[in-house]
């Protein structure tokens, strides 16, 4: 039997590795499954973040994640996680590509646009073995109820120009889009907003 969580401590490691099994093309992915450990984590311990899990009997097939303040969750994972993700990222530290691309994550986070809600629904992904099933909608539900829980009215997602599948399930959802981003320079993506009063749970 499926059923929907809020994630703790002991979920984040198999979040990590369902992340970087099924999203292969984003940044986080690429800085590899010891840092999305490290980082759920820290969406966990932090008060502007939280993780959902899906489980069947005891195992975690799913997850999604999102912070109800983007930038001051980057502040609390920096404060918090500064010496424990230090060592994870030493070799991309002296990747230009990777460096870049942390700096470019970095500002986004601290920008603030006034037509775009603080609120951010970061990353979904489902076990392989588990897709088609439905399991990816049980956890955008769980995702909305806690969002609004936690008295959010709005929330936005950057979806990757390429990812097909991705911004196909965002707009059968309700998702609208808004415009073009580029968080990073070399990947073009789009941002998708959802209106939390619209849905009843």
């Amino acid at each position: 039997m499926i059923f929907i969580k809020l994630a703790d401590k002991n979920d984040c490691l198999k979040a990590a590795q369902i992340h970087f099994q099924e999203i292969k093309y984003g940044f986080l992915a690429e800085l590899g499954e010891k840092f999305l450990y490290c980082f759920y984590q820290a969406m966990v311990d932090s008060e502007n973040a939280f993780l959902i899990i899906a489980k069947d009997n005891d195992s975690v097939i799913g997850f999604i994640s999102g912070c109800t303040n983007l930038k001051k969750f980057y502040r609390d994972f920096a404060e918090r996680h500064f010496f424990k993700i230090l060592p994870v990222l030493f070799k991309k530290l002296f990747s230009f590509s990777s460096l870049k691309k942390i700096l470019e994550t970095r500002k986004y986070g601290k920008e603030k646009k006034s037509d775009l809600p603080e609120a951010e629904l970061i990353s979904i992904a489902v076990a392989f073995e588990f897709q088609g099933k439905g399991v990816a909608l049980q956890l955008l539900d769980g995702f909305f109820f806690e969002m609004r829980k936690r008295k959010i009215n709005s929330i936005k997602v950057i979806v990757g120009e390429k990812l097909i599948k991705a911004i196909r399930f965002y707009e059968k959802n309700g998702f609208k889009f808004h415009s073009k981003s580029f968080v990073h320079r070399d990947i073009p993506s789009r941002v998708y907003l959802y209106n939390l009063k619209s849905r009843l749970i």
